[in-house]
């Protein structure tokens, strides 16, 4: 008989995501988060990599701090990129739906859903503790970012292994963080 091991919930809500590319280089990171509940409070948080910048948007400061610290830089799309800037935190009014955010002039996207699976893992580390994470995915063909009004080049990166579709867009729905 296994032990089931009971743990801390931290959050649950959403959090869609992409990574623009542009001749195989990143050319915009986008962390969206619908934050339903959390050790934190609730609220919605944009956060925008490009080169050389970084902009946290939230409706709550110190919800949107505790998102870019805890979570979105210690993810494998974040680490992977060339840079993370320090950024302070903007308060501004965040819009999350489904597949979209609008916050401050920065407008995401996605569409185009290819695929929707179930996804957990009892083992996903970051700042080096061991935290469990289950979701529902929803890898997206197509994906816009604009800032200002002015589009940010590139598409997300699309492949198929062994018939199922992965992409650098994907919706996520029923997250939840635990430690």
């Amino acid at each position: 008989m296994s032990l089931y091991l009971t743990r801390m919930p931290l959050l649950a809500g959403a959090n869609p995501f992409v990574t623009l590319y542009e001749d195989d280089q990143p050319t915009a990171y986008a962390s969206v988060w619908r934050v339903d509940w959390s050790t934190h409070g609730s609220g919605n948080v944009v956060i925008l990599w490009t080169p050389g910048q970084l902009r946290i948007v939230g409706d709550d400061v110190r919800l949107a701090e505790w998102i870019e610290e805890q979570f979105v830089r210690n993810f494998p799309e974040a680490r992977a990129l060339p840079s993370w800037p320090t950024a302070k935190v903007e308060r501004a009014s965040v819009s999350v739906r489904w597949s979209s955010a609008r916050a401050g002039d920065i407008t995401i996207s996605l569409d185009g859903v290819l695929d929707a699976r179930p996804f957990a893992v009892d083992d996903f580390p970051l700042r080096g503790v061991s935290h469990g994470l289950s979701m529902q995915i929803l890898p997206c063909s197509k994906a816009t970012v604009s800032v200002g009004g002015v589009a940010v080049p590139g598409s997300p990166q699309v492949s198929w292994d062994g018939g199922r579709p992965a992409s650098s867009a994907v919706v996520t729905v029923h997250e939840a963080w635990s430690v």
